[in-house]
């Protein structure tokens, strides 16, 4: 139906904030970067913070920037694992704005994933290539493809 694939709505904290789908405790409502955003303007007490400044104060080993980045991370690992335990891959490929935090995301997250599973054989966690152009090019390949087929259609 289309819908697949939208991890970012997986509940992963029952009864937690309520999500622009109509659920509470999705993912995308504790480990998205708007999220990590709102949590850490909340917690500096700068509403112009945003998740990268968020990142930035782990980085320099701000108390509570790493208490909000851990929210962040556990709730997103404990989405993976869903994702794991269903499908089992062997690479998980992670995109979005936090992604852009690098190793700052990636190596707690790798630990945390690790540290759930169980019976799991744990996966490669790699960042996306395309970053958050991800969308952008797959819906101008989808125009580009649309106009072939239309083009090909009026020439028939």
């Amino acid at each position: 139906h289309g819908y697949a694939g939208e991890i970012g709505h997986v509940v992963v904290r029952p009864g937690g904030a309520e999500c622009s789908c109509g659920q509470r405790g999705c993912l995308e409502t504790i480990a998205s970067a708007s999220a990590v955003s709102r949590a850490w303007a909340a917690a500096s007490g700068d509403p112009r913070a945003d998740a990268a400044d968020c990142a930035k104060a782990v980085e320099s080993g701000d108390p509570r920037a790493e208490a909000v980045w851990h929210e962040a991370v556990g709730a997103l690992a404990d989405g993976l694992l869903i994702g794991l335990t269903l499908l089992d891959p062997r690479m998980l490929i992670i995109g979005g704005g936090l992604a852009e935090a690098g190793e700052t995301l990636f190596t707690p997250l790798r630990a945390a994933v690790a540290g759930r599973a169980t019976f799991h054989k744990v996966p490669r966690i790699v960042p996306a290539a395309l970053g958050d152009t991800a969308g952008c090019l797959g819906a101008g390949l989808l125009a580009w493809d649309l106009l072939a087929t239309k083009s090909t259609e009026v020439t028939a």
